[in-house]
This record gives structure tokens, sequence and C-alpha cells, in this order.
């Protein structure tokens, strides 16, 4: 204890630093963002003795205890009020409808959802892409939208690297139908 009475005297900006970095360490850690309070009122001491202006340990500490419950009081703000769900709007609806009586339960077959590459390979017809490599046996790929793709090239055999085509149908939701944008 006598050590670190002896290194804030001699240092008191780095021992406020260090007080600072703890608690903003610990806030980080804990994820409560109310620590962070001591780590704000540690660095205001700190830049307070680095400019040269000694208020002696007491009253730092003071400041220190002071800044930390205001600001975890100013944070938690107990006395306001708490969002809800309910909008300014709720009152102008009517009031909900009565409920129907109970039915016999009947089992339903939920409706068939396309797969997440289904929706995004639907959006990418009759957009226009980049082969990628040298098309062979009408085959090869394609680079659109940000992502490559195997394709199948329409109506000829070979197509060469770097040519633009078209995305004319999708087979499996992962294989593109292309058609050479310089033919038709």
């Amino acid at each position: 204890m006598q050590t670190l009475h002896a290194l804030y005297i001699e240092n008191p900006f780095w021992v406020w630093l260090a007080v600072g970095a703890v608690f903003v360490g610990l806030d980080i850690t804990v994820g409560s963002g109310k620590l962070i309070w001591g780590g704000v009122a540690a660095a205001v001491l700190a830049f307070v003795n680095l400019a040269g202006v000694r208020l002696g340990s007491m009253i730092e500490l003071g400041v220190f205890a002071v800044v930390v419950v205001g600001g975890v009081l100013i944070a938690s703000m107990p006395w306001r009020p708490r969002p809800s769900a309910a909008t300014a709007h709720d009152d102008d609806l009517p009031p909900p409808a009565r409920r129907a009586p109970a039915r016999k339960a009947t089992r339903v077959e939920p409706p068939e959802i396309p797969a997440a590459d289904e929706h995004r390979t639907a959006r990418l017809i009759g957009r226009i892409g980049r082969t990628t490599s040298d098309f062979a046996n009408g085959v090869g790929r394609v680079w659109i939208d940000g992502a490559e793709w195997g394709a199948e090239l329409d109506g000829a055999e070979s197509l060469p690297s770097d040519s633009p085509v078209r995305i004319m149908g999708v087979t499996g939701g992962v294989r593109l139908h292309v058609r050479n944008v310089m033919t038709g």
C-alpha cells in the first residue's frame, strides 16, 4: 500500500490512467455499460493531474466517487418511463373482434417455402454476368452479384473467359442457364 501511495505522489496521471483502464476493461468484460463511468472519472482526474492541478488524494477520491455514482444514476435513469410495445396510434384501433368458438382441429400442411438459394437465384434471371473461365462442352463458371456460379451455356459449345452472359434461368437452385450476350 505504501508503494502505491508513493507512486501516486510521484505520478498521479499514470495511477489514474491505470485505474481508468481497469474500469474500462471490467466494463468490456461485464458488458453492463455502467462501469465505464469509473473509467471516465479516472481519465478526467488523470488529465487534471497532467495539467498540473493537484487537488490532493482525498478530494480526487471524492470527485471520482461523485462522478461514478452520478454517471451510474444517470445511465440507469430509474425515474424515466421504460418504452413499451404499444404505440401512440394504438388508441385509434377498434377493439379486437370476438373470438370465434373453437372448431375441430384439422391438420393443415404448411406452404412450401422456397429455399434461400432459390430466392437468391430467382432475382438473377435477366441480369448480365461474366464468365470466369472458358466454357467447355457448354459448361463453365459465371461471376454475378458478388458470387461465382456453375453455369450451362445455351446454344453454343464453348465461350472464352471474361465474356458477358445473360442469365436465362436456374436449375436446382444452383446452376445457371446462360446465353452469350454477343450472339443474342
